[in-house]
């Protein structure tokens, strides 16, 4: 972001709104898919979860999502983060039980207002008690930036590493034809 933005300051490049530009190494640089079956559950408790779910499914290839109330035969939990998490109570108990299953918690923090963005330290403030003792923020959440944010992609990228993709060498991995999701 850093180097597009002074290199569009550069008389060569006035008239250019952005430019083409890939850094190896950078997470959005890598074509990436699931290898294996990978169900992300998203409780219905859990409000944004879904929709966050379905777009990192439509993003990369090979991503189940799950809404139904229990975890079931899913391989991974997403708990969206934002000021009505805790809201509905059934969620603490789905948490509980999927720490008791073992199965992975994938924690995504939103950042965007207008979806319920708030600091993350709200959460040690609604979060029940015995889950923050259990320890469930010792694991990192994710970031959830707006879409018209340059960091949007960025943040599907590492919520998809997390829950299991790998980076792949055709082009096809991307779920969506032309390529990464873009912002808008």
């Amino acid at each position: 972001i850093i180097a597009e933005a002074v290199l569009l300051c550069s008389p060569i490049y006035l008239n250019q709104t952005s430019l083409p530009l890939c850094v190896p190494g950078e997470p959005e640089s890598q074509p990436l898919a699931f290898a294996k079956d990978t169900m992300l559950w998203a409780s219905p408790a859990n409000a944004g979860a879904q929709v966050l779910a379905e777009e990192i499914a439509t993003t990369f290839a090979g991503l189940t999502v799950s809404t139904a109330e229990e975890a079931g035969d899913a391989t991974h939990m997403l708990l969206y983060l934002n000021a009505d998490t805790w809201s509905d109570e059934r969620l603490a108990e789905q948490v509980k039980q999927a720490r008791e299953d073992k199965l992975k918690i994938v924690m995504a923090h939103e950042n965007d207002p207008d979806k319920g963005g708030c600091i993350f330290a709200r959460f040690f403030e609604t979060t029940p008690q015995e889950l923050i003792t259990d320890g469930l923020y010792r694991d990192m959440a994710h970031p959830c930036f707006p879409r018209a944010w340059p960091h949007h992609e960025v943040s599907l990228v590492l919520l998809a590493k997390a829950i299991g993709a790998t980076a792949t060498k055709g082009l096809h991995a991307r779920a969506s034809a032309g390529g990464p999701p873009k912002g808008g």
